[in-house]
């Protein structure tokens, strides 16, 4: 099963909310302190704070501080104390973490925006831009779908963008070989002018999606 939560930024500033970066370990605080925008901070310490939320709600955890999280090989972030995996995203005003208590998961979520497809030419393969470019494919939503595969993989972007191909015609729950794993891939509508893709070692069709309000995430976590 899959387990997708999301708050929204919408109405919350990082005055009210910056006196619970103590929830978080010091050296992620270390991080949020170095972005330069507000609204930056917010995002990062808002995934941080649904991660939490996930370990309190799926494990009955009764630390008081979101444990130290830790970092693989090509730096795709894992706790030792959830069993599964997870993963974060945001972008706009939507923070996303999704969980999957028996395997490995990607997520990506993007805000619509114009873009000029020559500009990613050199990232897709050769099917896709001549789907995109003919109208048969909406970019942002194989951009998400590619992003999802790829943090799933946890090679980051050694895994190159290129080197895999989203299967065409798409369609919603379909299973994609790479190397040693197979995915499950699909898009969800999630909020308006947004694109919402995850990638999963568990069929996708079991995907549960929670949005939380910040009195709720904060009443778990404390």
């Amino acid at each position: 099963m899959n387990y997708l939560y999301a708050i929204r930024l919408t109405d919350l500033s990082w005055p009210d909310l910056v006196k619970y970066l103590n929830i978080i370990p010091l050296s992620e605080q270390q991080k949020i302190s170095q972005l330069r925008f507000d609204d930056d901070k917010l995002r990062s310490l808002l995934g941080k704070l649904l991660l939490f939320y996930v370990l309190k709600k799926h494990h009955d955890d009764q630390t008081n501080t979101l444990p130290a999280i830790r970092y693989h090989q090509y730096a795709k972030p894992y706790l030792e104390k959830l069993e599964g995996g997870f993963n974060i995203s945001h972008s706009g005003e939507w923070i996303v973490c999704l969980y999957n208590p028996y395997g490995v998961v990607g997520v990506d979520i993007e805000k619509t925006q114009p873009i000029d497809i020559n500009d990613y030419r050199e990232v897709l393969t050769l099917t896709e831009y001549n789907a995109i470019k003919n109208g048969l494919l909406d970019f942002i939503q194989l951009w998400t779908l590619k992003e999802a595969i790829i943090k799933a993989d946890g090679r980051g972007f050694y895994l190159a963008p290129n080197s895999f191909e989203i299967p065409l015609p798409f369609e919603n729950h379909t299973k994609l070989d790479l190397a040693d794993h197979s995915w499950f891939i699909a898009l969800f509508d999630f909020s308006t002018d947004y694109s919402l893709a995850i990638a999963s070692m568990t069929d996708t069709q079991q995907t549960s999606i929670q949005t939380v309000d910040i009195e709720s995430l904060v009443q778990k976590l404390l």
